[in-house]
């Protein structure tokens, strides 16, 4: 089964002619499949199909991330409610300020952000995108969580 699993996935990427590199969470390669995506205006049907699977992984990606921001910002304004002592309230607002956003209404709106701040911050560009830098960095300001 694990054979026919692997012989599968070997010729997805071989007609699709992606890289190893597309597949993983860096910020730079995230930024390779999301900037066709924006300079075609968001039509997918103008994307080469590799550049379609991108445009896929792109906002699937983002979006997942922009959602797990939302709930969790949820969690803690519930949290920071029931909140007892201003230890546990500053913790609260640390948490919301690095992980947490408010929900995000346009998802091409979030694309063209993300693609802005990663061209402004190649330096993060081999962190993880699920770390700390994007989501502290833009995430966090840009859709503030207001506990």
């Amino acid at each position: 089964m694990m054979k026919y699993l692997l012989i599968i996935l070997s010729i997805f990427f071989f007609n699709f002619n992606l890289k190893a590199d597309i597949w993983t969470l860096e910020i730079g390669s995230l930024y390779s499949q999301c900037k066709p995506y924006q300079k075609a205006n968001f039509e997918i049907e103008d994307l080469s199909k590799p550049n379609q699977v991108k445009a896929m992984l792109c906002k699937t990606t983002l979006i997942g991330i922009a959602n797990t921001g939302y709930n969790l910002c949820q969690s803690l304004r519930w949290y920071y409610k029931s909140a007892d002592n201003d230890k546990i309230k500053n913790a609260l607002n640390g948490l919301s300020s690095w992980y947490a956003n408010e929900l995000v209404r346009d998802q091409n709106e979030l694309i063209i952000g993300f693609n802005q701040w990663a061209e402004n911050n190649q330096n993060f560009w081999k962190k993880y995108i699920t770390g700390i830098a994007f989501k502290r960095d833009f995430m966090a300001k840009k859709y503030y969580c207001d506990l």
